[in-house]
């Protein structure tokens, strides 16, 4: 019930924040994302392609295939409710409206990119705290998916800074997120005992 309750409100919040709110909060998180080290270093990574009211992800996808790396977007498997990364070669010309009305990749397995070469993987969600607990949707897509991956690899969660709140409730299944990007900070939360690093908001 906490959770439920968390989750209308913060998705009622988010959904309350104007388009040009939403794409310059979104410049700002995309810049403190490009100067992780983790992102730097990472040659293959999987994006999730946003919705209008999340993190925006496209000139942040663009932008990386610029920089010549491999990118995987998730090609959803509703009746499993599982994800599948699938590699993107062109935004514009590879996607298509798929289930619950995400773009997905076009075509189908022959676009997978194989778990143990993603390095970095960039998740949503709809609420957080500094410890990196993530509220979703509630289908459990990410945590079946971030389960298989091997735990070299870091997991880097995008939010404006409203999708932030003092403490979500953890359950057993739950996989919490290595580093946090919001507009105005990067949150380190395992390894350093939820120890955050403020920037300054430019």
């Amino acid at each position: 019930m906490e959770k439920e309750l968390l989750r209308k409100r913060i998705l009622s919040l988010r959904r309350s924040l104007s388009y040009e709110e939403i794409q310059k909060k979104s410049e700002k998180i995309k810049q403190r994302l490009f100067s992780l080290p983790a992102f730097d270093k990472a040659r293959a990574l999987l994006f999730y392609l946003s919705l209008k009211d999340e993190v925006q992800t496209r000139d942040m996808i663009k932008e990386a295939l610029k920089l010549n790396k491999i990118v995987a977007v998730p090609l959803i498997k509703l009746k499993e409710r599982n994800i599948l990364p699938a590699r993107l070669y062109r935004f514009d010309e590879d996607l298509t409206i798929g289930p619950l009305g995400i773009p997905q990749p076009k075509g189908n397995l022959e676009r997978l990119l194989p778990l143990n070469e993603i390095e970095l993987v960039i998740v949503p969600g709809v609420a957080f705290d500094e410890k990196g607990n993530r509220i979703g949707f509630g289908m459990g897509f990410y945590d079946r998916f971030l389960k298989k991956l091997p735990a070299r690899v870091e997991v880097v969660a995008l939010a404006f800074e409203l999708q932030l709140v003092q403490r979500i409730p953890s359950q057993p299944h739950d996989i919490s997120v290595d580093c946090i990007v919001t507009e105005r900070r990067i949150i380190h939360c395992k390894n350093k005992g939820g120890f955050y690093v403020f920037k300054q908001a430019s």
